[in-house]
């Protein structure tokens, strides 16, 4: 074993430290919403404000109207937008246009992926980014002690990339494994299983650290040790079946090298 990590006075050893990024690395709500208004502002060219606020509705992200615009004001940590890959995220948003637009199958689908498109081009990441507490610090503990680790995540390669670079955290990162690389995303074990046949490393050595239960219910599943790190209760209570700890910050974690 490289390193050893402690958490709510445990001790665990193991080789390798896979990350998820949004909530965890990253403020979620500021990244949320953000995200969610990029989705809006593609989406509300071919939906009513009737049916933006539905759409909003489905996805678990609370909006209100301000001159004629419709804005998001919170979206729910367990919801689909927050938790949802993109390629389901497209499908969800193809029926959606079927159900609430009266669209043919066919053409919501194109429409779903253009809208994807637009939106993303659209999102601004300076203004989605604000680093969580303990983060750059503990990014810098583990790339002082030369501690390999990458990201399991449901964003894009490109977006956590860009989002890693505006802190410096980004040069000693071995992976980023995403939903597209996988059959099934979180919190099935195959991001994990992934990873392990890329390093050569039994999933027994890794440790997975996430701000959803489905981050460490990928990590139970997978054999790995699973710490969940959220202040939100509710999450907290949905993590219990399933993490090796749960933490309300990153600064609570200490690593060193074995």
């Amino acid at each position: 074993m490289l390193f050893s990590i402690k958490a709510n006075g445990h001790t665990y050893e193991a080789d390798l430290l896979v990350f998820d990024k949004d909530g965890l690395m990253f403020e979620a709500q500021q990244f949320w919403i953000e995200l969610a208004d990029s989705r809006l502002r593609a989406l509300c060219k071919h939906c009513t404000v009737e049916q933006q606020y539905a759409w909003a509705k489905l996805m678990g992200v609370s909006v209100k109207t301000t001159d004629g615009k419709v804005e998001t004001t919170y979206v729910e940590p367990t919801g689909i937008l927050a938790i949802a890959p993109p390629t389901e995220e497209i499908v969800i948003l193809a029926a959606f246009l079927v159900d609430h637009c009266g669209m043919v199958w066919h053409a919501a689908r194109t429409l779903a992926k253009e809208i994807f498109e637009i939106s993303d081009a659209d999102f601004s990441l300076k203004r989605a980014i604000k680093a969580q507490p303990g983060y750059e610090a503990l990014m810098k503990r583990i790339n002082d002690l030369g501690i390999p680790y990458g990201v399991a995540t449901s964003d894009t390669v490109e977006r956590t990339r860009d989002s890693m670079k505006l802190y410096n955290c980004w040069d000693n990162v071995r992976f980023v494994v995403t939903s597209a690389d996988v059959a099934l995303g979180k919190p099935h074990p195959d991001m994990l299983q992934y990873i392990s046949k890329l390093e050569n490393l039994p999933t027994s050595h890794m440790v997975m650290i996430g701000d959803s239960y489905v981050d460490v219910a990928m990590a139970k599943a997978a054999g790995s040790i699973g710490l969940g790190v959220t202040v939100f209760d509710d999450m907290k209570e949905k993590m219990k079946p399933y993490a090796t700890e749960i933490l309300d910050s990153l600064e609570e974690i200490e690593i060193n090298k074995l």
